[in-house]
C-alpha cells in the first residue's frame, strides 16, 4: 500500500515537500503526475518544476485529467455525454416520471442541477437502478413523506436505459467504468507515481482514485492535505484524513513553520494561523501592535463600492510600493457576484487585474445575436414568432452587422412610435425601409427540414455573427474580444455536441428556433484572463489552497456571506438521506456541517499570505440597509490587542452633491459644444460660437417661442438636443393631429362639391358623411391609438365630438367664410407662403389651421385646441402668443386686415371660440363678449404679443439659458431635472 499521506497546517511547507517528491520520482527515471486543483496552479507548479530544471518527464494536471488518463489507459472508448445533451436528457425524464412540471415546460435549472447530482452520486457509489428501486419501494412503504421516492428510481432507471441506446456514458458513469477496469488489470495502469497537493479535502471519487491506485494498483500516490487533529478550524476536513489515514501506508504529520512568513508579519500572522477559532487563545502581546497593524489591516466601507474603493487604493499603493502585481490576490466567497463593480472600480483606480468568471452565453455580443434571430424564427405551422423588437433590434446590432449602425436606431425610433412591440412586424417596418432580411428565413427553412439542418444553419449564423466586425482585418484578438472569441467556442462545442446527438436521439434535440434559442440562453463560458504577471488574481477562497502571495486582500466580509448560509441537499431532505441509509446501507452523502466548512475555508485564506493580510467588508448596501459584518473578524480581533479595531480605515459612501456655481457642463449636438458657462444647463450664458451662429440662423415657430418664454432650458432641450422620442405620441397628440386632418378634408371636399366651405343646416349631413369618409381613410396614415381593445371607443368618442362641433358651426350661422386650410409659410415646401420677419433677421414660420374671411375681405385666424381655448385676457401672462403672431402674419403675408384670432375647442362643454376680435370689423361672431375689444386696445395686445416674441428671440439669440422651473413644465416644475439640474 504505498501511500503516502502528508497533512500539516497551512504554514507547514507541504508543497515545497511535494515537489521535491517529483524530483525524487523523476531522479528514479518514473514519470510522475502531479496533480492540483485548478489550471492556473497547474501552470505556476510548471514554472516552478522548470525552474528547477525538473520539467521533463512531469506532469502537472488538475484531477480531471487524471481521470481522463485513467480512462485513456483502461481503454475506455465509449463517448462520454455532453453536458447539454445530459441536461436535456434529464429534463425529458423528470417530466415523463412526473418529478416537475406539467408536460409543457421543463423544470426548473436548479432541479434538473439536483437531479444530475443525485445521478452522479448513485453512478460514484455504484448503485444500480434495480437496487435504488428496491431501497426506495422499501422506504416509501406507504408513508406519504416519501412517496415521490419511486419516480426517482424510474428516472434512474430509464436514464441507464437511454444512455445505453445511443451508446454513450455520462462523466462519472465513464470514471467508474475506468476504475473498475484498472481495478480488474492493475498493469493497465503501470506504475506511474501520482501526487496530490493544494486539495483540502476530497469527495467520494476521488477517494475511491487514490485507493484505487494506491491500494489496488499498487502506484506511489503521494496526498497533501492541510490539517491537523485537534484544531476546531480543521473539524469540516476531518472525514477526509480518517479516510485515508488506515490505507495509508504512511503518514507524515508536519509542524508549523513560522518562517513561511516575511519576518515583518511573522509574529502577528503566525499567531493568527496558529489560534484562529481556538478557544481561549491568547491575545497577541500589547508591545506587538505596531507591528500587527503593518501586517493585518481592517477597511471598512459605508457601501460596497465605497469598500472596493478602499481596497482597489491599498492595492495601488502597493503596486507603487513596488510589489509585483502576481503577489497580491484579491479573494471573496462570491467574486461572481461583484464583479461588474469590481472590475469598474479597480479599472478607474489603474489596478491590472485578472478575473474569471462564468458568464452566460447570451451576454456576449455575438451570444446576444444568436439567441436573438433565433426567436426571430416562427416555429412550424406559425405564422408570426415570439421573438420582440428587443430581439430584431439586438441581432441587427451586432458588431459588423450594418453597415450604417444608424439604421438601427431609425428602425427603433419608428417602431417604438408605432406601438411595434413584436418581432414579425418589426421585420415588415424594416423591409418596408431597407432590404429583405433573408437570413431569418432561411433558418426557418432550415427548421422545416429538421434538428440537424437547423442546428447546421445555426453554426452558419454563428460564424456569420462572430466574422461580421472582423471581415478582411486579419487582428489578434484582445480584451473582450478573447472573451468573444470563447463564446464563439462554447457555442461551436455545444451545437456540435446537439449535431451528434441529432443523428442518435433526434427526440432530445431543439426541434424549433426558439428551443434552440433557451437551450443556448443557458449556455456558460469562462470569461477574463487567467492570473499572470504583473495582474492582480481576483478569486474565491477555493482557488488559493496551493498559492502563496505577499499581500491578500479578502473582502466582503459580511454575515451570511462569509460563513454562508447552510443549504439542503437540493433532491432530498436530510431525513429521507438518513433513511435511505438505514434501510439499505448506500451511505448516501449527509449534510456536511457548513459553519465547519467555512471556518476551514476562511482559515485557508488568511493563512495564504506571507506579509500582508487586509481584511474588508462594508457597513450598509445600496439602499442604505445596514448589513452586519462576517463574525470571522470579530474572531480574528479576538486573537490581538484590543486597540487593533481602532485603527480600521473607514471611507463613507459616495453621494451625489450639486455642482459648485461657476463649474462647467458641455453639451454636444452633431459635435458643435455649447457651454453653460456660469453653471450647470440653466445657469449661464452659451459661449461657443458654432450653437450661437446656429440659433442666429434657426426660423422660429410660435410654439417655439412659447416654449422659450416657459423655459429657454426646456426650449433647448426640445428644440436644439432634440432628443427622439423612443413612445408613440400621446392619445392626445394623436387625437389632434388627426382631428386637424380630418377637418382640413372634410372642408375643402364640401367647397369642391359645393362650391363653398361654411356650414348651414342644408349641408350638415352631408358634411358629417364627408368627415365620416375622412375619418376612416386618413386614419391609416395616423393611427389613432395603438391599443386595439380601446381603439373602437376611442373613433367612436372622437366622430361624435367632430360630428358636435359641425352641428354647433352650421347652427352658429357665422358671416365667414373658410377659406384656407393648413396655411403654411416659412416652410421649404410647395404653396408655402414666405416666412413672416418678426424682426430684423430673425424669421418666423407656422401652419394655421384654418383662415376665414368675411364679405368685406377680413380675415379671421382659427386655431383648434382640444378644449380650454384660452381668452385673450390670458395670452400675454400665460404666454399664449401663437394666434397673436399668426394674426400679424396673416396680414403681412396675405396683405390683408385681420379682424381676429380665435381658439376653437373642438370638444368640451362650451364650443365657443375664445380670443380677440376687432371691434371695429362689426363682425356678429358667437364668442364670449370680454373677447370683442376696441381697435386701439387690440392692436395694442398685438403689439405687446410681438414684443414679448421678439424678445425671446433676442434671448435665444444671445445664448442666454435661464432655468425657469415654476413655468417648465405644463403644471409647474421642471421637465428635465437630470438634464437642467436645477431645483424648482
Amino acid at each position: 500500500m504505498p501511500i503516502t499521506l502528508i497533512s500539516g497546517p497551512a504554514n507547514a511547507g507541504k508543497a515545497q515537500l511535494v515537489l521535491d517528491a517529483v524530483r525524487g520520482e523523476l531522479a528514479r527515471g518514473c514519470e510522475p503526475l502531479l496533480v492540483v486543483p485548478t489550471r492556473a496552479d497547474a501552470e505556476q507548479y510548471l514554472r516552478e518544476l522548470a525552474a528547477g530544471g525538473s520539467v521533463i518527464g512531469a506532469r502537472v494536471e488538475r484531477f480531471d485529467g487524471l481521470i481522463e488518463e485513467i480512462a485513456r489507459r483502461a481503454h475506455v472508448g465509449t463517448p462520454t455525454l455532453g453536458e447539454l445533451a445530459r441536461r436535456r436528457l434529464i429534463t425529458r425524464l423528470a417530466l415523463q416520471a412526473g418529478l416537475a412540471g406539467d408536460g409543457a415546460q421543463g423544470p426548473a435549472r436548479g432541479l434538473e442541477r439536483a437531479l444530475a447530482d443525485f445521478i452522479s452520486e448513485l453512478e460514484v457509489r455504484r448503485v444500480s437502478p434495480e437496487r435504488l428501486s428496491g431501497v426506495l419501494a422499501r422506504c416509501a412503504g406507504g408513508n406519504g413523506s416519501f412517496a415521490l421516492l419511486g419516480r426517482l428510481g424510474e428516472l434512474y432507471r430509464d436514464y441507464r436505459r437511454e444512455l445505453a441506446r445511443i451508446g454513450r456514458l455520462d462523466p462519472r458513469q465513464r470514471a467508474v467504468r475506468a476504475l473498475d477496469a484498472v481495478r480488474r488489470e492493475p498493469s493497465l495502469w503501470g506504475a506511474t507515481p501520482v501526487l496530490l497537493y493544494g486539495f483540502d479535502d476530497l469527495s467520494e471519487l476521488q477517494l475511491d482514485v487514490v485507493e484505487t491506485l494506491g491500494r489496488v494498483v499498487d502506484a506511489r500516490v503521494t496526498v497533501s492535505l492541510t490539517y491537523e487533529p485537534g484544531r476546531a478550524a480543521f473539524a469540516g476536513r476531518a472525514a477526509t484524513v480518517a479516510a485515508l489515514a488506515p490505507i495509508a501506508h504512511e503518514h507524515r504529520s508536519l509542524g508549523a513553520r513560522e518562517d513561511y512568513y516575511a519576518p515583518v508579519a511573522r509574529a502577528a500572522l503566525a499567531h493568527l494561523e496558529r489560534s484562529l477559532f481556538e478557544l481561549d487563545s491568547p491575545r497577541a502581546a500589547p508591545a506587538g501592535a505596531s507591528a500587527t497593524t503593518a501586517s493585518l489591516a481592517l477597511l471598512e466601507g459605508g457601501g460596497e463600492r465605497a469598500e472596493l474603493e478602499l481596497v482597489a487604493a491599498r492595492v495601488r499603493a502597493l503596486l507603487d510600493a513596488g510589489v509585483p502585481g502576481e503577489q497580491i490576490a484579491l479573494v471573496t466567497r462570491t467574486p461572481e457576484l461583484l464583479a461588474d463593480l469590481l472590475e469598474e472600480v479597480l479599472a478607474a483606480a489603474g489596478v491590472p487585474f485578472a478575473l474569471q468568471r462564468r458568464r452566460s452565453f447570451a451576454s456576449s455580443a455575438t451570444g446576444r445575436a444568436l439567441v436573438a434571430v433565433l426567436r426571430c424564427v416562427p416555429a412550424p405551422g406559425r405564422a408570426e414568432s415570439d421573438g420582440t423588437l428587443a430581439d430584431l433590434l439586438a441581432w441587427l446590432r451586432t458588431p459588423g452587422m450594418l453597415e450604417h449602425a444608424r439604421l438601427a436606431d431609425v428602425l427603433e425610433l419608428r417602431a417604438q412610435r408605432a406601438g411595434i412591440a413584436g418581432a414579425d412586424a418589426a421585420r415588415a417596418l424594416w423591409e418596408r425601409h431597407n432590404w429583405s432580411l433573408d437570413r431569418i428565413e432561411r433558418l426557418r427553412e432550415a427548421q422545416q427540414q429538421g434538428p440537424s439542418a437547423l442546428l447546421d444553419r445555426a453554426q452558419r449564423e454563428l460564424s456569420l455573427l462572430f466574422a461580421a466586425p472582423r471581415r478582411a482585418a486579419a487582428e489578434v484578438l484582445h480584451g473582450a474580444q478573447v472573451d468573444e472569441a470563447r463564446a464563439l467556442a462554447a457555442a461551436q462545442r455545444a451545437l456540435a455536441e446537439l449535431r451528434e446527438l441529432a443523428e442518435l436521439a433526434p427526440e432530445l434535440v431543439p426541434g424549433r428556433a426558439a428551443e434552440l434559442a433557451d437551450e443556448l440562453e443557458q449556455l456558460e463560458f469562462v470569461s477574463g484572463e487567467p492570473p499572470g504577471a504583473g495582474a492582480v488574481a481576483v478569486l474565491d477562497p477555493l482557488a488559493l489552497r496551493a498559492r502563496r502571495v505577499r499581500a491578500l486582500f479578502l473582502f466582503g466580509l459580511q454575515e451570511g456571506v462569509f460563513p454562508a448560509r447552510a443549504r439542503p441537499h437540493g433532491l432530498l431532505s436530510e431525513r429521507e438521506r438518513i433513511r435511505i441509509n438505514e434501510v439499505s446501507g448506500l451511505r448516501l452523502g449527509a449534510q456536511p456541517d457548513t459553519l465547519e466548512a467555512e471556518r476551514y475555508l476562511f482559515y485557508a485564506a488568511v493563512s495564504r499570505p506571507e506579509e500582508l493580510l487586509v481584511l474588508s467588508w462594508h457597513a450598509a448596501d445600496d439602499d442604505g440597509q445596514a448589513t452586519p459584518r462576517s463574525l470571522f473578524v470579530d474572531d480574528i480581533c479576538d486573537l490581538f490587542d484590543a486597540s487593533l479595531p481602532e485603527h480600521t480605515v473607514r471611507r463613507a459612501s459616495a453621494t451625489i452633491g450639486s455642482l459648485a456655481a461657476g463649474g462647467e457642463d458641455t453639451l454636444a449636438r452633431d459635435g458643435a459644444g455649447a457651454r453653460a458657462a456660469d453653471g450647470p444647463l440653466g445657469g449661464g450664458v452659451l459661449r461657443d460660437e458654432h450653437v450661437l451662429a446656429e440659433l442666429r440662423a434657426r426660423p422660429w415657430s410660435a410654439s417655439g417661442l412659447e416654449a422659450w418664454m416657459s423655459c429657454p432650458v426646456r426650449w433647448f432641450v426640445e428644440r436644439v438636443l432634440r432628443p427622439g422620442a423612443l413612445e408613440p405620441d400621446a392619445e392626445p397628440l394623436a387625437r389632434g393631429a388627426l382631428a386637424h386632418a380630418v377637418l382640413k378634408e372634410t372642408f375643402e371636399q364640401l367647397r369642391r362639391e359645393q362650391g363653398s366651405a361654411r356650414l348651414r343646416a342644408g349641408n350638415l349631413q352631408r358634411a358629417r358623411e364627408l368627415l365620416g369618409d375622412a375619418l376612416v381613410r386618413l386614419e391609416r396614415e395616423r393611427p389613432l391609438i395603438l391599443a386595439p381593445e380601446r381603439l373602437p371607443g376611442t373613433r367612436r368618442r372622437m366622430r361624435a365630438e367632430l360630428e358636435r362641433y359641425l352641428e354647433y358651426a352650421a347652427g352658429a350661422a357665422s358671416p365667414l367664410e373658410p377659406e384656407l386650410f393648413e396655411l403654411s409659410f416659412g416652410f421649404d415646401e410647395d404653396g408655402a407662403l414666405a416666412p413672416f420677419e418678426l424682426d430684423a433677421g430673425v424669421a418666423l414660420r407656422g401652419r394655421i389651421d384654418r383662415v376665414d374671411a368675411s364679405g368685406a375681405g377680413e380675415a379671421v385666424v382659427y386655431d383648434y385646441k382640444a378644449s380650454n381655448a384660452p381668452p385673450a385676457a390670458r395670452w400675454l401672462s400665460d404666454r399664449s402668443v401663437q394666434v397673436a403672431l399668426y394674426m400679424l402674419a396673416v396680414e403681412a403675408l396675405l396683405a390683408r386686415p385681420v379682424a381676429g384670432g380665435l381658439y376653437q375647442p373642438l370638444s368640451g362643454g362650451d364650443l365657443r371660440a375664445r380670443g380677440a376680435l376687432d371691434a371695429s370689423s362689426a363682425l356678429a361672431l358667437d364668442s364670449v363678449g370680454p373677447d370683442t375689444r376696441e381697435h386701439d386696445e387690440f392692436r395694442e395686445l398685438l403689439d405687446e404679443a410681438l414684443a414679448l416674441a421678439r424678445a425671446a428671440a433676442a434671448e435665444a439669440r444671445a445664448g442666454r439659458l435661464e432655468a425657469r422651473p415654476h413655468t417648465c413644465a405644463y403644471h409647474g416644475g421642471c421637465m428635465y431635472p437630470s438634464i437642467c439640474r436645477c431645483e424648482s
